[in-house]
């Protein structure tokens, strides 16, 4: 071993099937460009070809002079056009953001409406249970509507037939999938707000860029930042 150790690791089973399962794609590629350079028509045509040229056998792309550059009139016009396509997609979004609102009563862990309650002495505030005077769990105490007693997650948790004012005639399984719905349904609405929110920071830099791009003199007074977009000032100019 020590008369054989200045030649390294000797080399696994695994490590000469990889390199041999190389070397046989390496030779199978050479092999396939060989003859698809065999069987090549001479006389093969692309119109590619009339703005194309190759140097000792290596094709080289060609340098674009400025031919397809865009002009001012049409970048305005493609300007215009993106910010008609993200007001679309931000009215679409606030129709859906008015629909869901409209059907669902409760928009945050919040209450909307404020709940005043009067109690005899100002010692009992500190030790108010909104939870035990509504006869609700704690998760639900901020709800100012659809705020069960606990009577009725009682007979959800039983899963047997809920018998309170609250669920009428429906099942526990039926309940927890119209709660789970409902959750989805605030999940959209926070993903459809923040979304609309988005869409409208864009399209304020896209209407800072366009009304650049215009004519006259102008100056940059404040950078712009992810919430809000560049200043600009522009020369006045006297009426004529």
């Amino acid at each position: 071993m020590a008369a054989r150790a200045h030649l390294g690791l000797l080399e696994k089973k695994k490590d000469y099937v990889e390199r041999a399962r190389d070397f046989q794609r390496k030779t199978e590629k050479i092999k396939n460009l060989r003859k698809k350079a065999r069987d090549r028509n001479p006389d093969e045509f692309y119109f590619g070809m009339v703005n194309q040229r190759t140097k000792g056998g290596v094709h080289e792309a060609r340098r674009n002079d400025g031919a397809d550059k865009l002009s001012h009139d049409e970048i305005l016009l493609m300007k215009s056009q993106d910010l008609g396509y993200l007001s679309m997609k931000k009215a679409v979004d606030d129709h859906k953001v008015e629909r869901l609102m409209g059907g669902l009563h409760l928009l945050t862990d919040k209450p909307i409406n404020k709940h005043k309650i009067f109690l005899d002495k100002p010692e009992d505030v500190d030790g108010f249970d909104a939870a035990e005077h509504f006869d609700t769990v704690p998760e639900l105490a901020g709800r100012a509507f659809n705020r069960p007693r606990q009577a009725a997650f009682d007979a959800v948790e039983d899963d047997s037939p809920a018998t309170t004012p609250f669920i009428t005639s429906m099942s526990a399984k039926q309940y927890k999938k119209i709660m789970k719905e409902k959750e989805k349904a605030y999940e959209e609405l926070a993903d459809r707000v923040e979304r609309s929110e988005k869409l409208r920071k864009l399209i304020q830099r896209k209407q800072v860029e366009k009304q650049v791009m215009g004519k006259g003199r102008k100056r940059k007074i404040e950078s712009g930042s992810p919430n809000a977009p560049p200043v600009y000032k522009w020369k006045r100019k006297r009426a004529r």
